[in-house]
């Protein structure tokens, strides 16, 4: 059996010393003396802290790791002097083999500790001199904001994780077992939580592929609307009607950003077939160039109108496609304008945008004659029957 870390006798024989202690008023007045020492010590080191830590000059005081590197150097100075006053020899008892094992762990904790934090300033001051270089580029992706904590995150658990997993064994922990339960637990906490770890990932992999940002309009999830909010968990979409919508990644399948650069603004004007098409045409190219040409307007149209020909034949009328490139969130209301200026045209020229046309059957009787339909029209100069 391993008796290194066995300390009952050690504590037996300060016990016994302390008894001795009550019996000596000398002895009683050398522990208040050193207990006063210490205490003096302990606010000295409080003080030296407050005052020459945090009173430091700001690009001392302003790292993390240099305060962190202070604290540790004052209250080792601190504890050696603790040490000095008692007059407890350090070296005889690291001679022990408890304090060996002490004295192993120990230096291993300051090894790991030490390492892990010059790492984590590495990476926490990388990150932070990107954060402030996208705050200052008013073209950033906002996406950047999300990311960027998300990996200091992730940064510091797998440094916490590795760091737990070196100085266990140091200590004589085995963490054979620790890591099999850690394994099962990982593996039901997954099943538990499929769908928040989907959303997660799923979550993930959009924001590092940059395919939507705050302020666009998309759709997804069955919604559409503006993006108000990105997480690695969801996305909140205000739609048209100001309703506020949280949908999930893991529920998206497809995401449709219609604001990405630039847009396109669509229109099918329909005419009567009595209309002569290209006479249609023209008229559509004139009232596409006024657009083009009104201040208000031509900094939002970034093209010429494009003619895509006739898309349908219908039942009562002609329909032509057209469309010209726009900025990205002035395609809805140069669509509306668009239409609100060929609609006035066609007035103007007697163009007809036609009513459905329908064709009604009367049927016939058993000498398959048609009954009779008698039409008139109120307003007109005549009448007229069919009989």
């Amino acid at each position: 059996m391993d008796n290194s870390w066995d300390i009952f006798p050690l504590v037996r024989e300060k016990l016994n010393s302390l008894a001795d202690l009550f019996h000596s008023p000398e002895l009683m007045i050398i522990v208040l003396k050193n207990g006063l020492l210490t205490l003096f010590i302990i606010i000295l080191t409080v003080a030296v802290w407050y005052f020459f830590i945090r009173r430091a000059p700001s690009h001392f005081a302003g790292s993390r790791f240099a305060r962190r590197i202070g604290k540790l150097v004052i209250g080792l100075l601190a504890l050696s002097a603790i040490f000095y006053i008692w007059g407890w020899n350090a070296s005889a008892f690291f001679n022990t083999p408890l304090g060996s094992r002490l004295l192993d762990a120990g230096l291993t904790f300051i090894i790991v500790a030490v390492t892990g934090l010059v790492v984590w300033q590495i990476i926490n001051s990388y990150l932070d001199k990107k954060t402030k270089q996208l705050e200052q580029d008013p073209n950033a992706s906002r996406r950047i904001f999300t990311l960027l904590p998300l990996l200091r995150n992730i940064a510091r658990l797998l440094l916490l994780g590795m760091g737990i997993l070196i100085i266990l064994p140091a200590l004589g922990i085995n963490i054979a077992p620790l890591l099999a339960g850690a394994g099962i637990a990982g593996i039901a906490i997954g099943f538990g939580a499929q769908s928040i770890v989907k959303d997660v990932i799923t979550g993930i992999f959009v924001l590092a592929e940059n395919i939507i940002n705050i302020g666009d309009w998309v759709l997804l999830g069955g919604h559409d609307g503006q993006v108000e909010g990105l997480t690695i968990r969801h996305v909140r979409l205000r739609d048209i009607y100001g309703n506020l919508h949280t949908v999930p990644w893991g529920t998206v399948d497809t995401i449709t950003n219609q604001t990405r650069e630039f847009g396109y603004a669509v229109v099918e004007p329909g005419v009567a077939y009595r209309e002569n098409i290209d006479e249609v045409i023209e008229v559509v190219k004139e009232v596409a160039a006024e657009m083009k040409e009104d201040p208000r307007l031509n900094k939002d149209i970034l093209g010429d109108l494009q003619i895509l020909g006739l898309i349908e034949l219908g039942d009562s009328s002609v329909v032509i496609r057209t469309r010209f490139k726009t900025s990205p969130f002035r395609r809805w209301f140069l669509e509306r304008d668009f239409r609100r200026r060929l609609k006035n045209r066609f007035d103007e020229l007697g163009i007809e945008i036609p009513y459905p046309h329908s064709t009604v059957y009367f049927g016939e009787n058993k000498k398959g004659q048609a009954p009779p339909a008698r039409i008139k029209l109120s307003g007109g100069k005549s009448e007229g029957r069919n009989d």
